[in-house]
């Protein structure tokens, strides 16, 4: 039998609209060939490995690491959130947003093996 709190969790989320939006596509067919140092890097530095975040000084994976950027299970993650719609809570960077153009540098870079270039 279902408790009255269970009940009303029940009710509460179904009725809720859970409507993120579209998730974002990048297709890396025709994409250039992206290297870390150019391409990558700058966008890690400028909206990842911000303080308190991706920078080494917590508990999340330091972005400033190409290691840690070059870890298969980093990178399924990694491509995973970038790719969120914006009002999903996971999408990162979890403030503000990264371009598409960012978004494909990162993605496709990972796809095309995450060089040290």
């Amino acid at each position: 039998m279902l408790s009255a709190f269970s009940l009303v969790l029940i009710i509460t989320y179904s009725c809720a609209d859970h409507d993120f939006g579209s998730p974002f596509f990048v297709d890396c067919t025709t994409a250039e060939e992206y290297s870390y140092a150019l391409d990558v890097s700058p966008v890690i530095a400028a909206n990842c490995a911000t303080a308190g975040c991706h920078d080494g000084s917590t508990w999340l994976p330091d972005w400033t690491d190409i290691n840690n950027l070059q870890d298969t299970d980093n990178q399924k993650e990694i491509k995973r959130r970038i790719t969120l719609p914006l009002t999903d809570g996971d999408k990162m960077p979890r403030d503000g947003s990264i371009t598409a153009e960012e978004r494909e540098k990162i993605y496709c870079w990972i796809e095309q093996g995450a060089k040290d270039n």
